[in-house]
């Protein structure tokens, strides 16, 4: 069978590297795996649908070509980041920037990448868009060279090589464009992949589950884009909170997807500008209790139930839902639920008015937003999956959080200006610029304590080239408080290793830094909101790691 849609992702690509695409797990895509169909048959043509029509288009799933193509980096691999033209949306084309590549005869743009723990990993890029663009490997530990910030820009029309070991645990990593002052239109725009990093306790846990990769595991890779009337995908250079009237679950809009009365695996990625996420799966009007293995690091020490669960942009959770109490028929929808946004709260005039007339058709930040309709179906087949999970008390060995008494304590404040910009302490990138804020010796240990002021929004903080354990939370807003599962406030979301933490407004939250690092000389990485506008603005600084 062929898919229209990796049918529509035009040819022309430059030969690339030698990489291989990962057999057995591309081709679950065509061979109905459990047994029963992946749909309600081929996907539709976009011709024949509603321009606004949500909820008929099947989930693209990771497939041997076209966009989400799975490639295994054992291999060397090259990628030309340019602009296509795909059939996403009824009507004209869209024009995507995309990291696109040649392996073997199949064609790939922005391809689900596979690599194991230890794996040497190289990848080359070769820059053909009209201004200057990088990958950045978000959420690995990596060196300043190979980590793909805009310190080292990718000029039009050159190329550079990354090469480093992949020394992270087992977990949903994604790899994007990290042009400083051009981040935010460059996702918008499509630069943006993700890459499954496995280990032996990952291998351990899907054998016990029993679900297949690609057929009850599945990744979701979230955004929202603003569509103009001609299927573009629009964006204003200098907004503020860029988000998008139609979501887009692996380059699907809100697609539906078949799913049989079983346990499934979903590992979410927010790679959207701005938009924060309160994902839940809803059947008429009950939630379905999630079990929440994996955070931005990999796996949890142990399972942890969970009704829904904030997913800021670069937040990446692994959770399990069952379908097993439900008959063929119904139906459960995907849902970002409503919350307090805690935007513009500000009365001394710093914020702007709220500037929804750049987004028309879009849903208000904090409203609830249908994402993706799952469809139960019958199991084509007697076999059918275990109705219970095995034990998952002990999924992963994770230390207990250290003991940070002695170690030295880095504050650092987030706000904004009165003439509207956002600083971390009092540094912003457009006045700093690449020199270090400070310095932290390799090797050393410390607690950053990031208090976001009052008078703010929710800020997720990303840390470049290293991950971190949240030590506490406090002064956190009453639904934050709510969902305090261990002491110091902390959250099921926070029990594991993360790169990026969400800090509301007044809120106060602790982080224990590492810096080991098997490397050697100076080395400089970036901190800042992954709000890309807010990014872009200047919320962000560089800090040096030396000997």
């Amino acid at each position: 069978m062929t898919d229209p849609q990796r049918r529509r992702f035009l040819v022309g690509l430059t030969v690339g590297g030698a990489a291989t695409v990962a057999g057995p797990l591309a081709l679950w895509r065509w061979s109905g795996g459990h047994g029963h169909s992946l749909g309600s048959g081929p996907a539709p043509k976009l011709s024949e649908l509603a321009p606004q029509a949500r909820f008929v288009q099947p989930l693209r799933l990771p497939g041997a070509d076209g966009l989400l193509a799975e490639v295994d980096l054992k291999q060397p691999l090259r990628l030309l980041a340019q602009t296509l033209s795909v059939g996403l949306f009824p009507g004209p084309a869209t024009s995507l920037w995309a990291y696109t590549g040649r392996v073997g005869a199949r064609e790939v743009g922005n391809p689900l990448l596979h690599a194991r723990r230890g794996d040497t990993v190289e990848v080359e890029l070769d820059n053909r868009l009209a201004e200057a663009t990088t990958i950045h490997w978000h959420g690995l530990s990596i060196d300043e060279a190979n980590d793909g910030s805009g310190l080292h820009p990718v000029a039009p029309g050159a190329r550079r090589s990354y090469r480093y070991r992949v020394d992270n645990r087992a977990g949903l990593y994604w790899y994007h464009a990290h042009p400083h002052g051009r981040t935010g239109v460059q996702l918008q725009r499509g630069l943006a992949g993700l890459l499954l990093v496995e280990d032996e306790e990952e291998r351990t846990l899907r054998q016990r589950l029993g679900m297949r990769w690609g057929e009850r595991d599945l990744p979701l890779m979230i955004a929202d884009k603003q569509v103009g009337a001609d299927n573009a995908i629009v964006y204003k250079d200098g907004a503020d909170d860029w988000i998008g009237n139609r979501v887009l679950i692996n380059w699907t809009p809100e697609p539906y997807l078949d799913v049989i009365p079983a346990w499934y695996r979903f590992r979410l990625a927010n790679v959207a500008n701005a938009r924060m996420l309160r994902v839940a799966f809803v059947q008429g009007d009950q939630v379905l209790p999630m079990q929440l293995i994996g955070t931005d690091g990999g796996l949890l020490a142990q399972a942890w139930p969970v009704d829904d669960v904030f997913l800021a942009p670069a937040q990446r959770i692994d959770v399990l839902v069952d379908f097993g109490a439900l008959a063929p028929g119904q139906r459960v929808m995907l849902r970002s639920l409503d919350y307090v946004a805690m935007e513009n709260e500000d009365e001394s005039g710093a914020f702007l008015p709220d500037p929804m007339a750049d987004h028309p058709g879009a849903t208000p930040m904090g409203a609830a937003l249908d994402l993706m309709e799952l469809r139960l179906i019958d199991c084509a087949t007697e076999r059918r999956p275990p109705a219970r999970l095995p034990d998952l008390s002990a999924l992963s060995k994770i230390d207990p959080l250290p003991d940070t008494a002695d170690w030295p304590v880095r504050a650092l404040r987030l706000r904004m200006d009165e003439a509207g910009r956002w600083f971390i302490n009092d540094w912003n990138f457009h006045d700093s610029g690449h020199e270090p804020a400070f310095s932290v010796r390799r090797g050393s240990r410390e607690v950053w304590e990031i208090r976001n002021s009052m008078t703010s929004m929710p800020h997720p903080i990303h840390l470049h080239g290293f991950q971190f354990r949240v030590l506490s939370r406090s002064i956190s807003p009453p639904d934050i408080r709510g969902r305090q599962v261990a002491p110091g406030g902390l959250t099921a979301q926070d029990l594991g290793w993360n790169d990026t933490v969400v800090v509301w407004p007044g809120e106060i939250v602790r982080l224990a830094i590492d810096f080991a690092q098997p490397l050697t000389g100076t080395h400089r990485y970036m901190l800042h909101c992954h709000n890309l506008e807010h990014e872009d603005m200047g919320m962000m600084l560089t800090f040096a790691v030396t000997d």
